[in-house]
């Protein structure tokens, strides 16, 4: 701990000290053999691919990083995490943006490096025409319908949670995501880690059952949902808008204490912003020196390999009520590019993100909070590790 406080006082240190030059003027001066350079008439875009999830945020970043250097463009694309990945290790993409981090071991082996750059979540929605209120659904249950377990709306174990709310007798449609997704790597991680009878595994594909409809994205998700009655979808809270224009309602979701004792009401939480940060804070205790790859599920366990099957994370069964489908929204980068020189501009890009970007005015636009500042601080001097050139 002491390392990770005195890295997140540097940065913060850094980040009331310096103006808006801090990327290039700090970082890539220092490293670079044209160090007074601060701009350049080499023109560079940038290219990004990868979550449908972080995309919007991509959309906000990447024009106000070219108006502070016009020479600069950044071109994103919602393409799904495992395009995202796959694209950064082939290197044929200069970010890849993920929901899903990868092991430092696999990063290591195509040189990448995990560089999280918001803390995000997903929202478990459901199309039941005359039904407004937010129903309650754990871990438990969001699995055993994806397996065929629950097939109806009105069935015991969920209008058990719900006393208040009719339930239709209506047939459940799960919906899932056609394209590799990290929003699947979350939502298989929840169900993974709620319940034993999971038997799908988690990861960004995974095969679903035949009779579960299938979407492209998560602007997909939104419209298959909207048209599905009875229809059930896992989507990114930066798509809340979206879905909320289309008519869709999302659920509170159960805590480590629902899987167990799903009939309580307070075992499940909404989406707030303070629920959504009490269950990061929890993860982001499992941080590391040398690795941001952590999981957030469920109150977070430090690395997929280490994902306990029907025990949860290190969520506390009572006490505070996080909310269990959060996680950090990921880019990857390679540490030995083909251009340096193009390089020190996909570096100066994530550092003017992390220093300016994660803020309220970028994250609120599409419902993210803010990395703290350990992660930031661990984000920094994991770019350290990155050739660059003037």
């Amino acid at each position: 701990m002491g390392l990770v406080a005195a890295i997140a006082i540097a940065v913060v240190l850094l980040l009331v000290g310096l103006g808006g030059g801090y990327a290039l003027g700090n970082y890539l001066g220092s490293r670079s053999s044209n160090s007074s350079s601060t701009s350049g008439s080499t023109s560079y875009t940038i290219s990004e691919t990868g979550s449908s999830l972080i995309y919007p945020l991509m959309q906000l970043w990447g024009p106000n990083f070219t108006k502070l250097y016009p020479n600069v463009q950044v071109s994103p694309q919602s393409t799904g995490s495992g395009t995202g990945i796959s694209s950064a290790e082939s290197g044929t993409v200069d970010i890849g943006g993920t929901d899903a981090y990868l092991l430092p071991s696999t990063a290591a082996n195509y040189s990448l490096i995990n560089v999280p750059v918001a803390i995000s979540s997903q929202l478990v929605y459901y199309n039941l025409p005359g039904i407004s209120a937010h129903i309650n659904l754990n871990g438990t249950v969001l699995a055993m319908i994806y397996s065929g377990k629950i097939t109806n709306w009105n069935d015991p174990m969920i209008q058990a949670a719900n006393p208040s709310v009719s339930l239709p007798n209506l047939a459940i449609v799960p919906i899932h995501r056609q394209d590799g997704s990290g929003d699947t790597f979350m939502f298989t991680s929840m169900c993974y880690m709620s319940w034993s009878g999971w038997t799908y595994g988690y990861g960004t594909s995974v095969t679903w059952l035949s009779s579960s409809p299938s979407a492209s994205g998560n602007a997909g998700m939104v419209t298959t949902l909207s048209h599905t009655t009875g229809g059930i979808a896992y989507i990114g809270i930066s798509y809340e808008s979206e879905a909320a224009s289309s008519g869709l309602t999302y659920a509170a979701l159960g805590t480590q204490a629902a899987n167990l004792n799903g009939t309580n009401p307070a075992n499940y939480a909404l989406p707030t912003t303070a629920n959504i940060s009490a269950d990061a804070s929890l993860g982001l205790a499992n941080l590391a020196p040398g690795s941001v790859a952590v999981s957030l599920i469920l109150g977070g366990v430090p690395g997929a390999t280490n994902l306990q099957l029907g025990k949860g994370g290190t969520m506390p069964a009572a006490g505070t009520t996080p909310y269990p489908d959060t996680n950090l929204e990921y880019t990857l980068i390679k540490t030995n590019p083909s251009d340096a020189s193009k390089q020190k501009w996909v570096v100066a890009f994530l550092e003017w993100a992390l220093a300016y970007g994660n803020s309220a005015t970028y994250m609120n636009q599409v419902h993210f909070l803010p990395l703290t500042p350990a992660v930031v601080g661990y984000d920094m001097q994991a770019l350290q590790a990155v050739t660059v050139s003037a």
